[in-house]
């Protein structure tokens, strides 16, 4: 694969990460309603802390993304980690729809981590990580 469109799926991950995360925060009810079958307690400090967390590291990530788009000699770190953690993300929500707690809905964005986690993997596996 050539480096542009490295470069365009980097972006990408970074964007839907960076949005995601925004997302997530800007409207913490709205967000749970659709992919869970619970409610989070905003009112409760220790949810509201570790939601905020969850979705300020998300957003965090997603700069990670940016950097190996633009520096690809950043790139071994960011994505074996970033990869590790969107394929353990999967399970994680995988976990969640299966013991119902999640919404199916859920799912897609677990398998668009997943795929993610591929695309990492193949250009760390191709020897791209330095340009």
């Amino acid at each position: 694969m050539k480096e542009p469109w490295l470069r365009l799926g980097l972006l990408l991950a970074a964007t839907l990460n960076v949005l995601g995360g925004a997302g997530a925060l800007l409207d913490p009810a709205g967000h749970f309603a659709t992919l869970y079958n619970a409610a989070l307690s905003m009112d409760d400090p220790l949810q509201a802390f570790f939601y905020r967390a969850t979705w300020i590291n998300v957003m965090a990530w997603g700069i990670g993304y940016l950097l190996a788009a633009q520096h690809p000699g950043a790139r071994l770190p960011i994505l074996a980690a970033g990869g590790a953690g969107k394929a353990l993300y999967f399970l994680a929500l995988l976990a969640l729809v299966l013991s119902g707690a999640g919404r199916p809905l859920l799912l897609v964005f677990g398998i668009l981590d997943l795929l993610f986690a591929a695309f990492f993997a193949g250009i760390l596996w191709r020897g791209r990580a330095t340009p």
